[in-house]
């Protein structure tokens, strides 16, 4: 296949925009970069491959931890790193972020096929791994209403993450070998993720066209969600109201 990501890596760099990496190109191009943070690369790169893209039987159902991580390492290319090299505040972190997100729309495959598979995913070398409540979590929470309404995720990943997982609250998810920030496409399964705030679940209605709260509920009924939260029932009604009657 050829690699159409290259290109767009260089442009990205020359433009003063926050250089991305290839999963694929790795070793080439991050040969720049200091040595913790290139080892770091190599270590999440692993991970990635062999903690994510596989599957574990203790997140209580059937398939790899995430299905879309496999495709986007091998058949569409189309997984990349960021390499943070900024200030350590939540600020300077988020502006940088924020240019990620709004450069993700640009970013190859361009064609439809393959686009949800895309994902830049940002390292922090310099940041301690017990600092992720401090400065993770903190940046996904500020602009997880402003992602999620580009019709893209934020997901926090880092050490000793205690978010708990969907099917099995005993496993870890997010939990990971350093500090990171992954941005992604809006998938139509993170539905469950998106009940804590009407904002996300109008997000999720736009994304996917869903014309009617009819629609919208029967979507709910048929998703594959353990436990929907106590007061799913109001945020549905505040994301898609009921047709008033005249």
């Amino acid at each position: 296949m050829e690699n159409d990501t290259a290109p767009d890596v260089r442009a990205g760099a020359a433009n003063g925009e926050p250089a991305l990496i290839c999963a694929e190109q790795l070793a080439a191009q991050s040969a720049g970069l200091p040595e913790a943070a290139r080892a770091q690369l190599v270590e999440v790169l692993a991970w990635l491959r062999t903690s994510i893209a596989t599957s574990n039987p203790l997140i209580g159902r059937k398939g790899h931890v995430c299905p879309f991580v496999g495709p986007g390492l091998t058949r569409f290319r189309s997984i990349r790193f960021h390499v943070y090299q900024g200030e350590l505040r939540p600020a300077a972190v988020g502006s940088v972020l924020r240019a990620l997100a709004a450069r993700f729309p640009a970013l190859p495959p361009t064609s439809e096929v393959g686009r949800e598979f895309r994902a830049i995913v940002t390292v922090f070398p310099e940041l301690p791994n017990d600092a992720g409540p401090v400065l993770i979590d903190p940046v996904q929470q500020a602009l997880k209403p402003e992602i999620t309404a580009q019709g893209l995720m934020i997901g926090q990943f880092y050490p000793g993450c205690r978010e708990p997982g969907l099917h099995n609250p005993d496993y870890r998810p997010l939990e990971a070998p350093h500090p990171m920030l992954v941005i992604r496409p809006m998938q139509l399964t993170d539905l469950m993720f998106l009940f804590s705030r009407p904002e996300y679940l109008k997000a999720y209605v736009r994304r996917f066209g869903i014309a009617s709260r009819d629609e919208l509920t029967a979507r709910i009924a048929a998703a594959d969600i353990p436990q929907l939260p106590a007061r799913w029932e109001a945020v549905v009604d505040a994301a898609f109201p009921q047709a008033s009657v005249g």
